[in-house]
């Protein structure tokens, strides 16, 4: 097989709690010929230092490096400045505070068969909630009309196709979703890869914290969001969402938190079980 040449792309903003574990996670990879670009928002905290010394230590090991800090217009822009920048044949965003699951996933990734017309591939990812670790399977691509298919994260996309269609900075939440949904419509093939990819921080990311705007988003984005049924249905996600923080704000802190483990560890056995059963 020929060893393509692969872009990951870091975008940060005043990072510098989280932006090395990342890093590091991409200088361990195995794969090459492997290029890392980071875009910084123009952090006023100690982000570029880490970067500056760190950048070294892939060229070293003979990544391709690149970096760039500057004021952007949100997280769209600033993955566009990397697209703009990226001259691999894939993409990949693992943003700061996310990692790669081990140091051989992008060589084990692209060492499936992937279809010769193939322009977006994607696997699984590992999401990193408060009470567990929860594993986030890829879809099938045929259920993109409906919902993304996969985290972000975890894909790598055709760079030609990205830089022919960049992000649409009119979505500010679910530009991703955006790109891949239009991708799916233009009769792009999209591949899934039964394989963890990234391990990914799930309470404070904006996926997480802005639920319901990213549905809003992502109902636009599918022409449904002025259709009656449509608005029912956010209206009773809107009440149960805001029952559901109201009873938590009751709860002491500790008290949901072993709640949740609980639950997810029914969960987890339940599946099981099922599992064993089939």
């Amino acid at each position: 097989m020929c060893r393509e040449l692969i872009t990951v792309v870091t975008i940060s903003f005043n990072a510098g709690s989280s932006i090395r574990k990342t890093m590091e996670s991409v200088l361990a990879q195995t794969y090459r010929p492997l290029e890392y670009i980071i875009v910084d928002g123009g952090s006023s905290d100690n982000t570029m230092e880490i970067v500056k010394e760190l950048e070294l230590d892939f060229r070293n090991r003979g990544i391709a490096f690149r970096s760039l800090s500057e004021r952007d217009k949100g997280i769209y822009d600033a993955m566009n400045k990397g697209i703009q920048l990226a001259s691999g044949r894939w993409i990949n965003f693992m943003n700061s505070g996310d990692v790669f699951c081990n140091k051989d996933v992008i060589s084990g990734l692209f060492s499936f068969d992937l279809c010769a017309d193939v322009k977006l591939l994607y696997g699984d990812t590992l999401r990193v909630k408060s009470y567990a670790v929860v594993p986030s399977k890829g879809s099938v691509p045929e259920v993109t009309p409906l919902r993304m298919p996969a985290c972000h994260q975890a894909m790598f996309a055709d760079v030609a196709e990205m830089k022919k269609n960049l992000f649409d900075l009119s979505y500010h939440l679910a530009a991703d979703y955006h790109f891949v949904y239009n991708l799916y419509r233009r009769g792009a093939r999209l591949q899934y890869i039964p394989m963890d990819v990234a391990l990914c921080e799930a309470v404070d990311g904006v996926s997480s914290v802005y639920k319901l705007e990213v549905k809003s988003e992502c109902a636009r984005i599918r022409g449904i969001d002025k259709t009656f049924k449509w608005r029912l249905f956010f209206l009773r996600k809107k009440i149960s969402f805001r029952v559901q923080k109201a009873i938590e704000k009751l709860i002491p802190s500790r008290y949901l938190l072993e709640v949740k483990k609980a639950n997810r560890k029914r969960l987890e056995a339940r599946t099981r079980s099922m599992d064993a059963h089939r």
